[in-house]
């Protein structure tokens, strides 16, 4: 079944605070009310809100930020976030933030465990009167039901610092708190691919399946030379963070996850940038398989190998493994600058190839073999340089083409 996400939205042009050509100061804010479809979900929607505070000014890129989202969508998909940014609130060089979310979806997808985990679209058809095809797997055959609770708090001190007063290296702590809950589709009283990977293939076992806690501490070290944070022009942000689940702090799982992550940025002509971004996670210890679909770091929690947050183009969480690697390559050309309502806004398109691969005890291929790529191009729309609105399409073998619409830079 060819899954494509057609977003539509509409931007809201109101905004609290002066034009970029003058310090702010104050409140500013932006926001996107989203409506979208999908085959899975059904119709959405939605705002996504961006609350800025600039105090007396001086502070970039802001002093602090609140970022709500609430979505729904009639397929019973259930998405909101409240995610709070303090570079500045508890002085210079420290900085926190904290992240809540609940999510709840009836089809979330598990495709199996491993790089070679097979995906065949006939299984899941249907017809006019969406009913499935194929009686033998159904329409639900690569769905669970999926419950989660997250906390996620960050704590940032400045160990060194760059010229113009900003962190260069920091040391990180934090702790989170996950809650997950996995429930097996009736998919019309056929057996799903979740089902038969606990009953017949032995790949999922009994701490796969039961609802549980997964808490952990955080630390690592953060090295950051970006020039502009939403949308960097020049400079480095490299990142290893690892999280320790541990009973010490109430987690049903002791296992331990680290992550590298690189992010370098080239002005190749005053307006054509090029992104890169490379990650390396591994995860030591026995792990659930709902907690090896994340993937970790520093400034979010998220998503595994496949969908906006990764390799664009491919189903969401595709590729389930206990090792990842990922790499995105884009190039970001800013081709319009205007104002508007005393405001400054600017239009910027990409072009992006990503790819990556799991490695998991399941894999018949080691090594680099196998990798999994998507590619596409996108429309980024910037507001006042901090709110950032974008379109993308990324086009998979498997998947077909997918349209992506949020907010920010991906990296």
């Amino acid at each position: 079944m060819r899954r494509i996400i057609i977003v539509a939205m509409i931007l809201v042009f109101f905004n609290l605070g002066l034009s970029q050509s003058e310090e702010r100061t104050g409140w500013g804010w932006g926001g996107v009310p989203a409506v979208n479809y999908n085959a899975d979900d059904g119709f959405g929607y939605g705002i996504l809100l961006d609350l800025f505070n600039y105090k007396d000014g001086g502070y970039s890129p802001y002093y602090f930020k609140i970022n709500p989202i609430i979505f729904f969508t009639t397929g019973g998909k259930q998405d909101h976030t409240l995610f709070f940014d303090a570079p500045y609130l508890l002085g210079k060089g420290m900085r926190f933030n904290v992240r809540l979310r609940f999510k709840m979806e009836d089809f979330y997808p598990y495709y199996g465990l491993g790089n070679d985990s097979e995906y065949h679209e006939s299984y899941i058809k249907t017809n006019d009167d969406n009913n499935s095809l194929d009686t033998l797997h159904g329409k639900h055959y690569y769905t669970v039901q999926s419950d989660e609770v997250i906390l996620i708090s960050n704590f940032q001190k400045a160990l060194v610092y760059r010229e113009d007063g900003k962190p260069k290296i920091s040391a990180l702590a934090g702790l989170g708190v996950i809650h997950v809950n996995t429930i097996e589709n009736e998919n019309e009283g056929v057996v799903t691919k979740y089902r038969y990977d606990i009953d017949s293939s032995g790949v999922l076992t009994s701490k796969d399946t039961k609802k549980a806690f997964n808490n952990f501490l955080k630390f690592g070290i953060i090295y950051d030379t970006r020039d502009n944070e939403p949308a960097p022009n020049t400079g480095v942000w490299t990142d290893l963070v690892g999280e320790w689940y541990t009973k010490l702090i109430g987690s049903d799982h002791r296992f331990l996850r680290l992550t590298f992550t690189d992010r370098r940025y080239f002005r190749i002509f005053e307006k054509l940038v090029y992104a890169n971004r490379i990650l390396v996670e591994n995860i030591f210890g026995d792990a659930p398989y709902s907690m090896l679909y994340p993937v970790g770091g520093s400034f979010r929690f998220d998503e595994g190998l496949g969908g906006y947050r990764t390799i664009r183009g491919v189903y969401k969480n595709r590729y389930i493994g206990t090792t990842k690697f990922l790499m995105n390559m884009e190039l970001r050309y800013r081709f319009y600058e205007f104002s508007f309502a005393n405001q400054d806004f600017y239009l910027a398109a990409n072009i992006f190839y990503d790819f990556g691969r799991v490695w998991h005890e399941n894999d018949k291929e080691g090594g680099f073999k196998n990798l999994h790529d998507g590619k596409g191009l996108g429309l980024h729309i910037g507001w006042n340089e901090n709110f950032i609105v974008y379109a993308e399409m990324g086009f998979n073998k498997e998947a077909g083409s997918q349209l992506y619409i949020d907010i920010g830079y991906l990296y």
